[in-house]
Formats: structure tokens, C-alpha cells, sequence
């Protein structure tokens, strides 16, 4: 029994998380960047458009309820959702940030703005489940690493619309 237990573990080995995680310190303050990230309009001009293939802005577009209905574009993963503004959290100590894509194939991702001694903390996190074999390899060994870069593009792109550039 315990050399089929090992067998079965050797055989199906943990998979990595499938989460999209950006760190940086950026120069604009939490404030500065919660107003570009809650208004879809700024949102938008700062989306890479090769990640983001359609963007259409809700009728409400900023704050708390604002909506979008996009179609990211990673590799050859195309999928279009509904996204939510669900969470605006301000306190001196953190800001924070959701977007929820509603349906069975959605997800959240979550900015979190720090102060720091030299700027602002900022950690991104797209909650993501991996899909099912015979996609995971593909996942993990394209789309996942575009994605990571489109994120880490889009913050680039954020920060210089919080800062004026």
C-alpha cells in the first residue's frame, strides 16, 4: 500500500500555484494610485492593449460598483468576463483594491498599497486556479508567464498615470 501511496505522489507531483503575483515600490502614494485604478477610464488607457484585446467601460465608471466587460488576451487564451470594482478600502496603514471577474471561470485580483520608507509598497495578486490537464502544461509554460508580464506592465503604466508622466 505505501509503494502505491509514493507511486501516486511520484506520478502526480504538487502542482505550482497558478496565482499572477507583482511586487514593486512605486513612487506614486496609495491614494494616487487607488484614483487611477477606480476610475475604468484611466483604468483603461493603462491596460497593455496586447493583454487586453476589448475593454467596454459599464455605465458606472468608478468607484464601488464600476464595471467593465473585457477580453484578456495571454497566448492563445482568450477569455472574456465581466469585471466588478467589489472593494475600496482606504486606511492610513493600507489600501486596497478588488476586482472581481464573476463566473465559473473567474476570478479576483487584488491590489494592496503600502507606504514605505522610499514610496509605496504595492503586491498584486490574481487568484487563479489552474485548468485541468491536458491545459496545465500549456498554462503554466505560456500563458502564465504573459500574464505575469502584462501585469507587471499595466502597474508600470498605472504608476506613470498616478505621477502625471
Amino acid at each position: 500500500m505505501i509503494l502505491l501511496l509514493a507511486a501516486a505522489l511520484a506520478a502526480n507531483p504538487a502542482t505550482p500555484s497558478a496565482d499572477i503575483v507583482t511586487e514593486a515600490i512605486v513612487s506614486p502614494s496609495p491614494d494616487a494610485l487607488a484614483a487611477v485604478l477606480t476610475d475604468l477610464d484611466r483604468f483603461k488607457a493603462a491596460l497593455p492593449t496586447d493583454c487586453v484585446g476589448r475593454f467596454e467601460v459599464g455605465a458606472l465608471r468608478a468607484g464601488k460598483g464600476a464595471t467593465a466587460r473585457l477580453r484578456y488576451d495571454m497566448a492563445a487564451m482568450h477569455r472574456a468576463l465581466t469585471m466588478t470594482i467589489t472593494r475600496i478600502e482606504v486606511l492610513p496603514e493600507r489600501t486596497i483594491v478588488d476586482f472581481d471577474h464573476a463566473t465559473d471561470r473567474g476570478f479576483v485580483t487584488r491590489w494592496v498599497m503600502e507606504p514605505a520608507p522610499t514610496g509605496t509598497q504595492v503586491r498584486i495578486r490574481t487568484a487563479l486556479n489552474a485548468p485541468p490537464w491536458p491545459f496545465a502544461a500549456y498554462y503554466f509554460k505560456a500563458v502564465l508567464p504573459e500574464w505575469t508580464d502584462c501585469q507587471a506592465r499595466f502597474l508600470s503604466a498605472v504608476t506613470k498615470s498616478a505621477t502625471g508622466a
